[in-house]
């Protein structure tokens, strides 16, 4: 072999700093963050047609915090930030975030058939050998932390990419809500706050409550046996006007609530380019940034938001306060695949973290506070706009009639109707409950507005996807007929009429005590085939019973 002569440079002088950089790169402990993202990236992308990105960021943010601090934790221990904290790292991460799918493989592999819970020891005994044998392992892992690394990416890669070109083509909220005060004080013949008849004198505070699901008198007496009437008379004894006869203009909540605050129909909606992917972000961007707000923002109200469970109305950008009682849906939703449910539920099953985390105790955490709170802001100097949306009746069906939480035990022995039926009768007592407080407190009564979104729904209806074009007349009756209630102060309710529809709620309220010029729309009802066309508006206000005699 001939010599090489001084100052030239041979090949393996060249690829040897090559193969150091990528050997060094191959020791670096990407795994543990790829693993952690994708656990939250991978909820999201299987829900891109709801999931907003700032729904996924804070639990991204926490499982990144949390894959750092097991890196630096196991490093500390072993006093080398290299593969094997790395290693390390991961073997935690995946036991902790990835715990459901685990307990269900080794149900479905093993045979076991045992609840988180049960599996919980074997799972940490499982993890703390695996923690023991990595610690004391000798060999060079730099090979293990590269294939860990690729296979990370390899599971992060497409939920990342999904959601991410999602955010991107639904990027942008509705051009609606940003054009909405303008259009409306263009409409309205208003200039500034205060105009109008509110500003004659003092401008009421407005309370506006939604009680999900919660039907008709008449399709509560035709469809489930039961008498509602003392539940309006106690309304029409307090000075409301219930309109008998009212109905929601869409067979879903984002669309009803949507409509109510744009105070308009929503056909507009299938010019929307987003609502070619039957996404239902055109839709939620409504519900969360509206006309209604912007208007009464306008008018110096105070806008305050009580959230229920469901993302939409758990927080609105809008509001100048979110009060939601609890995890974020998709919070929720993800802790409840992490080994967090099964820890709490082993050591602190009692714990209010450990019941806000059981989706259905969490909705008994909830909506006694949400009563609370609206009694605290009657006692605030107004004016304030305070919308409630209470997912009672709606289920999981949780509550007797006295408001006591069920047992699960108890929850299965229940059937539908009777369960529905129940939860009727404590959204009445809560009715009961703030409607005297509301109209007790000193100084200038309130209005207020006690409405459902929609009925419940028919027994054919309660599961899978069925289309609204199959649905019957009394099918379509139970899901559209729904509660109404007005409060006026001065008590004329010459504007109203028991056949009226949400999408006129704040038109009437808005003309009466703000001298606004928007006048009723004909009330009109649309369903939509099944929930990927939600977009296919059709009208069925003809396929619906006529009203009753004497309404």
């Amino acid at each position: 072999m001939e010599n090489v002569q001084a100052g030239q440079r041979t090949d393996e002088d060249t690829i040897a700093p090559r193969r150091r950089g990528l050997s060094r790169a191959a020791s670096l402990g990407f795994h543990p963050f790829l693993f952690a993202a994708a656990s939250v990236l991978g909820l999201g992308a299987s829900n891109l047609r709801e999931v907003y990105f700032t729904d996924v960021a804070p639990a991204l943010a926490a499982v990144l915090a949390l894959a750092l601090v097991l890196f630096v934790a196991f490093g500390a221990v072993l006093r080398t930030f290299g593969a094997k904290a790395a290693l390390l790292a991961s073997i935690a991460i995946v036991a902790g975030l990835y715990y459901a799918e685990l307990v269900d493989a080794a149900n479905r592999y093993l045979g076991l058939g045992l609840s988180p819970v049960a599996m919980l020891p074997f799972m940490l005994a499982a993890l703390g050998l695996l923690v023991a044998a990595g610690a004391w392992l000798r060999a060079d892992l730099t090979p293990a932390n590269a294939v860990l690394n690729c296979i990370a990416l390899a599971v992060l890669i497409p939920p990342a990419w999904s959601v991410a070109s999602n955010a991107w083509t639904l990027g942008g909220g509705s051009s609606l809500a940003a054009e909405a005060p303008d259009e409306l004080t263009h409409t309205a013949g208003i200039a500034s706050p205060g105009a109008g008849m509110a500003g004659a004198r003092q401008r009421p505070d407005i309370y506006y409550f939604i009680f999900d699901r919660y039907g008709s008198q008449s399709v509560l007496a035709d469809h489930y046996g039961f008498d509602n009437s003392g539940m309006t008379d106690f309304l029409e004894e307090n000075g409301f006007y219930v309109a008998s006869e009212s109905r929601a203009n869409y067979l879903k909540t984002a669309h009803s609530l949507a409509s109510t605050f744009h105070m308009d129909y929503l056909d507009f909606l299938k010019e929307d380019p987003r609502s070619e992917t039957g996404a239902w972000h055109p839709i939620y961007d409504m519900v969360k940034d509206h006309r209604v707000g912007h208007f009464l923002k306008s008018q110096d109200y105070r806008f305050i938001q009580i959230g229920a469970w469901w993302a939409p109305t758990q927080a609105s950008p809008l509001a100048d306060e979110n009060h939601r009682f609890g995890f974020t849906e998709f919070d929720n939703r993800y802790l409840g695949k992490t080994i967090v449910p099964a820890m709490l539920d082993a050591v602190a099953p009692e714990s209010t973290v450990a019941r806000r985390l059981q989706w259905d105790n969490g909705q008994c955490q909830r909506v006694p506070k949400q009563i609370e709170k609206v009694k605290e802001i009657a006692r605030r100097d107004g004016p304030t706009f305070t919308f409630v949306h209470i997912l009672v009746p709606h289920d999981p069906y949780v509550f007797t009639s006295d408001g006591r939480c069920l047992r699960p035990e108890e929850m299965r022995k229940r059937k539908q109707p009777e369960a529905y039926i129940e939860q009727v009768r404590y959204a009445n007592s809560l009715i009961r409950d703030f409607v005297p407080a509301l109209l007790e407190e000193d100084g200038p009564k309130p209005v207020i507005i006690i409405q459902a979104d929609e009925g419940p729904f028919p027994k054919r209806y309660r599961g899978g996807n069925r289309s609204w074009h199959e649905a019957t007349r009394d099918e379509l009756d139970i899901k559209t007929g729904i509660l109404n209630a007005f409060y006026f102060p001065d008590g004329d309710y010459g504007d109203l009429d028991p056949g009226i529809t949400s999408v006129n709620t704040f038109r009437v309220v808005f003309d009466k005590y703000f001298g606004t010029k928007l006048g009723r729309l004909p009330d009109r009802v649309y369903a939509f085939p099944d929930i990927f066309q939600i977009y296919d508006f059709h009208e069925i206000t003809d396929d619906l019973p006529p009203p009753r005699p004497g309404t």
